[in-house]
């Protein structure tokens, strides 16, 4: 029998605001280290831009949807072991397979295939690609030795540089020699040319660092390009099925996760300390608090209360993409092919950043990259017998859909030219994908600043861009004593590996402030308060 969720005024330990897999791994961390937790999620759903929605029989992934890490050994894994969960996936092998206007790529997990079909894909130029690869292979590898010992940037704190001296090692020479270089300078090194290959190298930096080659920080975009050697996973259930598995950690300790529940701001006491956090029932008090909403979410939290320096923080943030996102379902008989789970098309129009941005507002050229995501036939919680789940994404001009929403007419137009366009782009990868659809519905920014809250409808975090990453990152600190962060828009950054790292730097920070264990709640389960949501 549940029984109600943690009153207004009941203390507890730490609160953390947002139930994405970040703030999922910081709260199952620190109720699994004996701390009273209370998770406030607005959503009724767990995994923030990775959640799920159901209708007409299809659980469609609203946003993320490629797993990493969670081998044995891997980086989300780890905290899973720690834990006492073991997660559930389908190890796909190719990762992705992209297609380049009309080259097929596909990224195998095993480095010597992936050599192989490096030379296969691109044989004008093989010897200059596997030259560049070998560069990625060792700036990689560096900066997974550092990722693994979870490394805090920039340094604010002591405890920030001890943390990060853990990581060191001889591998990372590399790295701190290329942290002002970008991934195009190391292209140029190697002599690599070939419009194609550079396109590729585009598409897979956009997707994963949300910015291209000519601006990316050479280490960061290498750990992006080489990430599928370590494994790529199929989460079933979607990947907010993590978030839903860690969050169950919480309740199982003790904690409470409350779902139709927004933070309506932080609280702070005279001397600028945490207190708590305030909802529509009054104020929950805690002396920690872990915010995993994005940078501009907290500074709203914290209101009249936000310190200049900290909104300047916020200012300096590079401009960070949207997502125009697909949501079919289509039945299995009419396509021509078994498709794989992850698939890609790159154009070689990718390479012009700007004419990028403006194919996807309005304009009549098709978009120049996508990502398309298929339920495997194994996993039946995703979709009616003899169909499949399909998922696809591609970045657009936050701001620009933002605007155009204002005009309803216009902004309808725009939205049915666009999902013409895309599922022309998904026919060329499933073949009879538009004779067996069953089901569509488009989502733009503003329908992810309507259901996450995300100020401006971005997602996928901050670009990973030399002045913006690594030593330029925003901290997990804050200048408010008790509040830490946690998120795609916090160091290290997005994706799974992202957002779990930063959820485990701000769990441990947090554990920190709070010095010894107290005795866990008893009664605090999960509960829905639906009102909020309609709020």
């Amino acid at each position: 029998m549940n029984r109600p969720a943690a009153r207004a005024g009941t203390p507890v330990d730490a609160i953390v605001i947002g139930a994405g897999l970040g703030g999922a791994t910081s709260a199952a961390l620190l109720a699994h280290a004996g701390y009273r937790v209370l998770v406030l999620e607005r959503d009724v759903h767990p995994g923030g831009c990775a959640a799920s929605y159901e209708d007409a029989g299809y659980r469609f992934a609203v946003g993320a949807t490629v797993g990493m890490g969670l081998e044995p050994g891997g980086l989300v894994r780890r905290v899973f072991d720690r834990v006492g969960l073991t997660p559930r996936y389908l190890d796909v092998d190719p990762a992705i397979r992209v297609l380049v206007d009309d080259q097929r790529v596909d990224l195998h997990v095993e480095r010597s295939a992936w050599r192989r079909e490096l030379r296969r894909a691109f044989p004008a130029q093989a010897d200059a690609a596997l030259r560049f690869w070998d560069d990625v292979e060792r700036l990689a590898a560096g900066l997974r030795h550092a990722a693994a010992r979870f490394p805090v940037l920039p340094l604010r704190h002591p405890a920030d540089l001890l943390d990060s001296a853990r990581a060191a090692h001889p591998r990372l020479l590399p790295v701190l020699r290329t942290l002002r270089s970008t991934v195009a300078a190391r292209l140029e090194a190697h002599g690599v040319t070939d419009p194609r290959f550079r396109a590729f190298v585009d598409g897979q930096l956009l997707d994963a660092m949300q910015c291209q080659a000519s601006a990316c920080a050479a280490p960061n975009g290498a750990l992006a390009l080489d990430v599928y050697r370590s494994g790529a996973q199929y989460v079933y259930g979607g990947l907010a099925q993590l978030a839903h598995d860690l969050l169950g950690v919480v309740a199982r300790r003790g904690g409470s996760v409350r779902f139709g529940t927004a933070a309506r701001g932080i609280e702070l006491d005279d001397r600028g300390r945490v207190v708590g956090v305030r909802t529509r029932h009054g104020v929950v008090r805690a002396p920690v608090v872990v915010s995993a909403v994005p940078l501009s979410n907290t500074v709203r939290l914290l209101g009249d209360a936000a310190s200049e320096a900290f909104r300047q923080r916020d200012a300096r943030q590079p401009r960070m993409w949207g997502a125009f996102t697909l949501y079919a379902g289509v039945a299995e008989r009419a396509l021509k092919t078994s498709p794989q789970p992850f698939q890609q098309v790159t154009d070689l129009r990718v390479l012009d950043a700007e004419a990028h941005a403006e194919a996807h507002a309005g304009h009549d050229a098709p978009p120049a990259n996508l990502l398309v995501s298929v339920s495997p036939a194994a996993d039946r919680d995703r979709a009616p017998a003899g169909h499949r789940a399909v998922t696809v994404s591609t970045h657009v001009d936050a701001e620009r859909w933002m605007t155009l929403a204002r005009q309803p007419v216009a902004y309808e137009a725009a939205k049915r030219a666009l999902e013409t366009r895309l599922l022309d782009q998904v026919e060329r990868l499933l073949p009879g994908f538009g004779d067996g659809l069953s089901y569509l519905r488009s989502g733009t920014p503003r329908t992810f600043a309507r259901y996450t809250r995300r100020v401006g409808g971005t997602v996928g975090g901050f670009p990973q861009t030399v002045e913006h990453a690594n030593f330029g990152a925003p901290s997990h600190r804050t200048d408010v004593a008790g509040l830490f962060l946690a998120g795609d828009t916090i160091f290290p950054g997005q994706g799974t590996l992202g957002v779990t790292s930063s959820g485990v730097i701000a769990a441990r920070s947090a554990a920190r402030r709070l010095r010894q264990p107290s005795a866990p709640a008893r009664g605090h389960h999960w509960s829905v308060e639906t009102q909020e949501v309609a709020a």
